[in-house]
């Protein structure tokens, strides 16, 4: 009697939980439960109790229902927050305040499933090494996003540093001390189309650069957006200044008359490109962003390589920075390469 009695306990529980679940139900007739986590571009992401993560094309979705109150967006940009219920032809309800059910939407007009206002990413990397060579370098960078119904605010840095010592000498030295700064602003008057102002302020001791401040407005156009794959384009004018170190760590190896060096300003065309997307199955995201300064010389700053997540967002990723400046201080290179392997967490 007390076995039969625990195991109907046991299967109201279950049943409970499964009548708390989101069930989206697909064109082929399969059912998935679990819960929606958001909805962006050309997919529906749910968890499961199988999966942290699975990911489901949004035309393959017939409708869907949930049991937390959900902030759905459509095209025309209207938003509205409540209950999703199954209706059918290929649409949805939402019932708002648990009273106020809606006419059907069709899920064609939906654009997006709990917006995410707040994103971004943080990854530190670096190595140390002794015995006949004794090195040292360190990486850090960290970028986050906020965005609003029309407006989008991207914050971030970054920030290397490398040396050596001589084994002779016992001397440290610099291989790499640099950092970068960055902000843009961004209006959309259209799904595609924004104006955006964005600063940039750069340091580089072994391009003997002090401060590089750059300070723009202009276009842009977003190709794609979504949780799965990015791609946009930015270009208007901007003022560059470029303030040098009195004089270059490398003096005694150049003329001392090479050694005074002299800043730089002007107005500049500036572009900016910005991609990413996941492949193979989400286990993979590439990604490419770089930003260019253009007027007497010309300065590009690149990022490419790709990331990887390994559990509830801690990734690992590998990139390759490329900085070029076609005027550098004399004595030095005009591109710098990084190649850089960190650890992260992204949200």
């Amino acid at each position: 009697m007390k076995q039969r009695q625990t195991l109907q306990l046991v299967t109201l529980a279950l049943c409970a939980f499964t009548a708390h679940a989101d069930e989206v139900l697909l064109k082929n007739g399969d059912k998935i439960t679990g819960e929606v986590l958001s909805k962006s571009g050309s997919v529906l992401e749910m968890k499961t109790d199988y999966a942290e993560k699975v990911v489901i094309k949004w035309d393959a979705v017939e409708t869907l229902n949930s049991s937390k109150p959900m902030l759905v967006t459509l095209k025309n940009k209207q938003e509205f927050t409540g209950l999703a219920g199954n209706s059918e032809n290929n649409s949805m309800t939402l019932k708002t305040d648990g009273v106020y059910q809606s006419q059907p939407i069709p899920l064609t007009e939906i654009k997006e499933i709990n917006k995410k206002f707040f994103s971004g990413m943080a990854n530190v990397g670096g190595g140390l090494s002794a015995g006949n060579t004794t090195r040292q370098s360190y990486h850090g960078d960290a970028t986050v996003t906020v965005r609003g119904r029309d407006d989008r605010v991207v914050l971030g840095g970054l920030y290397n540093y490398a040396d050596n010592e001589d084994q002779v000498t016992k001397k440290n030295s610099l291989n790499a001390r640099n950092w970068q700064v960055f902000g843009n602003y961004a209006h959309f008057f259209s799904d595609k189309w924004y104006g955006y102002a964005n600063a940039l302020l750069t340091n580089d001791r072994l391009q003997d650069i002090k401060l590089r401040s750059a300070f723009g407005v202009g276009a842009g156009y977003q190709f794609f957006t979504s949780d799965d794959l990015n791609l946009s384009l930015e270009a208007g004018p901007a003022y560059v200044n470029v303030d040098f170190y009195d004089q270059s760590l490398v003096c005694t190896q150049i003329p001392k008359s090479l050694c005074a060096l002299k800043d730089q300003s002007g107005i500049a065309g500036r572009w900016a490109v910005n991609y990413d997307q996941f492949v193979f199955n989400r286990a993979v995201q590439l990604f490419h962003n770089h930003e260019g300064l253009v007027d007497g010389s010309l300065f590009v700053r690149s990022r490419t390589g790709f990331r990887v997540p390994i559990w509830n967002g801690i990734q690992f990723t590998n990139e390759v920075q490329v900085d070029y400046f076609s005027k550098p201080a004399p004595g030095r290179e005009s591109v710098d390469t990084r190649y850089l392997f960190s650890v992260g967490y992204g949200w």
